[in-house]
This record gives C-alpha cells, structure tokens and sequence, in this order.
C-alpha cells in the first residue's frame, strides 16, 4: 500500500495504542485531519501504522471516549466537528494525579474568568442578547435564595446553571467547554448562596459594560469562596 501523507507512524512508544493516539493527534495538530474528516477504515490505518487491527480498535475507543472522533456504526469514523468537554478529560485525570490543591484550582478559575468575562464584554459591542441567559440563570438562583435559603441541594443546579450560561455568553464554545471544566473541577467545593451578590454584582457590571466592576465581583467571589475552603479545612483538622 502507497504511504498515505495525512498520517505517519510516531516514533516507538510504550504501547502500540499509545503510538496510534499519537498519530492521530499529530494529524490533528498538523491540521492534516480537519473536523468532519472520515478517518481511514481499520485494516487501511493498521497498515499505514504498522500496527495490528487490535491497536486500532483500542486508540479509536480512547479517542472516542474524549470525544476527539464520532464513531457512526455502519457509516465509518470521523473527526468530531464540535468541541466538547470530554477534550479536557486527560488533563482532569492528570491533574488528580498530580495531586493539585483546591487553592491552585481556585487560581485556574480566576484566570479563566478574567478571560471569560472579557470575551463577553467583547461580545456585548456587537450582540446586546448576550446576558439574557445569565440574568434569568441569577434570577432563578436569588429566588431559590429567597424561597428555600440554605437547600443546597436545589440551589446547586441552579448556581451551575449561571455558570453554563456565563460560559455560553462568550460565544466561544472552546472557552465554554474549558469553562464548564473548571467549574466541573471545583464543583465539590461550591456552597451556592454564599456567592449570590458576587454573581448579582457581575450581572450589573456586564450590562453597564464595565469592565473594572466585573472584574472587581470576581476577584470578591474568590475571596469567599477562598475563605469557605479554609473553613470547610479548619473544621475537618479541628
């Protein structure tokens, strides 16, 4: 069989699953693979990789797990066309392994808000539509605070809601998708309520479109949310 120039066998690996995942993803990286691309049968990708049907099977399972090809029985295997959460699974695992603190994940949230919520003041200039979802996600979270103060268990959902829509009204799915990962990463620390006026505060700086107060209501948010760790860390060393 002619050499196909969209994939080339990697370098030697541990595994020849690993050497497969490699392949694919340098073509994606290369941009030799595009999203929508249908990637070659298994008996043809076996041969171009020097690996058994076996190994493919393995490294298109992973990659599908991550949500990096759709699989269509009885139509064949594409590169996914949407971004989705599952991407940041690998780095998820990595760092549970690294043993990474809550303190360093409030860090990578802070910095991913400060963009997310410039991305949606960008946004704002052009699309006044932006916020809607925001600010009918914080009035279903303050009238939840005001109904039912202290249920956890109905104002979690909700509180995660706002941060899906805030997410969304960057109209970057990319950003959204990372967003919802490092929220999803800091959501066994949450205790909705505590963060209602930072929120409520957010939503009036993005529709007066400034910047400054935005901002300000995050770095507020952190400091509670921070203050609720220690806490929370106190009580079990107590």
């Amino acid at each position: 069989m002619e050499s196909n120039p969209i994939f080339e066998a990697s370098e030697p690996r541990t595994t020849a699953v690993e050497q497969v995942v490699a392949a694919i993803r340098t073509s994606l990286v290369q941009r030799r693979l595009k999203p929508g691309d249908l990637i070659p049968p298994e008996g043809e990708l076996a041969e171009l990789l020097h690996v058994g049907r076996g190994s493919i099977r393995e490294a298109m399972k992973i990659l599908s797990a991550f949500g990096v090809i759709d699989i269509r029985r009885g139509d064949g295997t594409y590169v996914a066309t949407r971004a989705n959460k599952k991407l940041f699974d690998p780095l998820l695992f990595r760092l549970l392994v690294s043993g990474s603190d809550v303190a360093e994940l409030v860090e990578l949230r802070i910095l991913v808000e400060t963009g997310v919520v410039s991305l949606i003041l960008n946004r704002l200039e052009t699309d006044d539509s932006a916020l809607r979802e925001m600010e009918a996600a914080y009035g279903a979270l303050a009238h939840c605070d005001a109904e039912h103060r202290g249920d956890a268990a109905m104002a979690l959902p909700l509180d995660l809601a706002f941060h899906a829509a805030m997410g969304r009204a960057t109209g970057n799915l990319l950003v959204e998708n990372l967003y919802a990962f490092v929220i999803e990463l800091l959501e066994p620390t949450m205790q909705p309520g505590h963060g209602l006026e930072t929120h409520g505060a957010l939503v009036d700086a993005l529709k007066r479109r400034d910047e400054k107060a935005a901002l300000a209501a995050i770095r507020e948010h952190d400091v509670i949310w921070r203050g609720l760790i220690t806490e929370r860390k106190e009580g079990t060393t107590g």
